[in-house]
This record gives C-alpha cells, structure tokens and sequence, in this order.
C-alpha cells in the first residue's frame, strides 16, 4: 500500500472508474443506483474523497468488484456459481470431497491440454515441416492448386541462389 493518503485515493479513484466501465455504468448510473449525487461519484472517482463502507457495499449489490477496487487484485470474492460449488463442497463427507477434487483435477487437465493443442493449430502465421515432406505448409488453412502455382511462377522469376539452399522438387 502506499505511503501517501491521497496517493492511495487517487489509485482507489482509477479502479473504481475502470471497473465502474467494466461493468457498464456510468456515474449518473451509480449515482443514482446508490442514492448519491452525480458530484460525490465523480469526487470518489478523482481521488478526492473517501468512499465509506456504505457506498462500497452499494457497489457490490449492483455488481462492482469492490475488492479490486480496494486491492487492486481481481477475483478474490467468490462468482455466486463459484459460492454455490463451494458449499455443496462442503456439505459432502470426506470421501465424497477427496472423489470431486480428482474429477474437477482431471476434468481441468483434460481443458488445459485440448487448448494447447487447438491452440498449435490455430496460429496462422506459423508454419511447420510436415514429417517426409521438403516443403513447408503453412498452418491454419489448406493450400490450393493456385497457391502452387503462383509460387511456381515466382520462382522462375526469382535469380536462383548460390549454395543451392532452394527448396527440392520431391514429389
């Protein structure tokens, strides 16, 4: 935390204007949401005054991630399906708790890897060497007959190369 009070109102200020964005209202909307005026929103916004527990509990009922606001850290209040899972989790005996915690672990490895690998195949820009082939293949979408075409064309317009590093005409 800073060291300086109207530092730490000034970076209160900003996150609650980023996420007073974020969420989609205005100044007039959470003024009038929370039965304050237009000027103390924008004052609360700019640093100058102190939110009181009041106002950031108003905040919260209309959906403002207040401690973000405070902290500066998104996600440590719990989604109400993230609540709703916890207490079920709780409300279970131990064996039962120890079965969901693999499910949910293997349930999340098995997301983590489907992404890894949609996401190789995803990057149009990259291209890969196809195993027994001499010439690469750009990843993202099937080459056409034109494709080949053009490159043929380019080539023999191309000077050739010394060293003879050009690609071979395997087939």
């Amino acid at each position: 935390m800073s060291s300086n009070k109207s530092e730490y109102l000034t970076t209160l200020g900003d996150r609650l204007a980023k996420e007073r964005s974020r969420c989609g209202h205005t100044q007039k909307s959470i003024a009038d949401n929370l039965d304050i005026t237009a000027r103390t929103q924008i004052k609360y916004e700019i640093g100058e005054t102190a939110p009181d527990a009041y106002y950031l509990h108003g905040l919260d009922a209309i959906g403002i991630d207040v401690t973000y606001v405070l902290t500066g850290v998104r996600g440590a209040t719990p989604s109400p399906e993230e609540s709703q899972l916890i207490a079920c989790y709780r409300s279970v005996d131990k064996a039962t708790r120890s079965a969901l915690t693999q499910l949910l672990a293997g349930m999340a490895d098995m997301v983590r890897a489907s992404r890894k690998k949609r996401d190789f195949f995803a990057v149009p820009e990259e291209v890969r060497v196809r195993p027994g082939r001499q010439r690469k293949l750009p990843v993202g979408r099937p080459r056409k007959q034109k494709d080949f075409l053009n490159e043929a064309s380019a080539k023999e317009q191309a000077p050739a190369k010394e060293g003879g590093e050009g690609e071979s005409e395997q087939g």
